[in-house]
């Protein structure tokens, strides 16, 4: 039976704003398992950056728990938390966030620069991990040279590159075309199923979260259910333009 790598226990995020506080999570608890393949959903504005912060050791809870493979991350210190993203979890963004300077294979291998692996190491596994996401023929091209599916995909074989236990995807697709972003999920599922990895994504788009096996669905700061994200979802398409101005109203 598989264990849970992640679980978070009445957890809380409260902001600061002024003299007010805003709750961007509301006692959550969920529990995601070793090698699963889970998706956090939810419009914008529920809450779903935040708990991806909080699962990525990118941030604390103000209350509650957050457990990574039975450990409590919720006391830890800032280097502490520098160092489990460093090893234990790799990131994927919504933007590559690539080093524009840098080629395809100093992108892969910078990660692991920071763990003090040696360079025959480094290069080693950059390329093998290139070569595994069919950029076999672009590993010396920078990201200026590349099309946005080639720089996903250098941003995946990056956050393998310490071979982490946590993938952590956000929006992993959302600068991308359909047909590319189908091409996209397909990879991140093949990790998930042969690399035995667990994949945490967030997506607001219900097909996106379609590819993972188990959903979690947040509706304001709350562990909601696929109906009232869908009659969210159906307010703002009747109510706001594609950039959340009211329809028929002032900008």
């Amino acid at each position: 039976m598989k264990k849970p790598i992640i679980e978070l226990k009445d957890v809380w995020k409260i902001y600061r704003m002024g003299e007010t506080d805003v709750e961007a999570l509301k006692g959550i608890s969920i529990s995601i398992n070793e090698d699963e393949f889970a998706s956090i959903q939810g419009p914008s504005g529920s809450g779903k950056s935040t708990l991806m912060h909080l699962v990525g050791c990118l941030d604390l809870p103000t209350k509650g728990h957050v457990f990574l493979d039975g450990h409590d991350i919720s006391k830890l210190t800032e280097s502490q938390l520098a160092t489990i993203r460093g090893k234990r979890i790799g990131f994927v963004f919504q933007a590559f966030n690539l080093i524009p300077t840098l080629t395809a294979m100093e992108n892969v291998m910078l990660p692991m620069i920071f763990n003090n692996v040696s360079r025959w190491k480094r290069e080693k596994t950059a390329t093998e991990l290139l070569m595994e996401m069919g950029l076999k023929e672009r590993m010396n091209h920078k990201p200026n040279q590349l099309s946005g599916g080639e720089q996903q995909r250098v941003a995946i074989a990056r956050a393998l590159a310490n071979d982490p236990e946590v993938i952590l995807a956000d929006e992993p697709t959302g600068n991308l075309d359909s047909t590319t972003g189908k091409h996209i999920m397909d990879l991140i599922r093949h990790l998930s199923k042969e690399h035995k990895k667990t994949i945490i994504m967030v997506t607001h788009d219900p097909y996106i979260a379609s590819f993972a096996k188990k959903k979690v669905v947040i509706v304001d700061g709350k562990v909601g259910h696929d109906h009232e994200y869908l009659k969210k979802i159906l307010w703002k398409s009747n109510h706001e333009d594609k950039k959340g101005n009211p329809k028929g109203g002032k900008k």
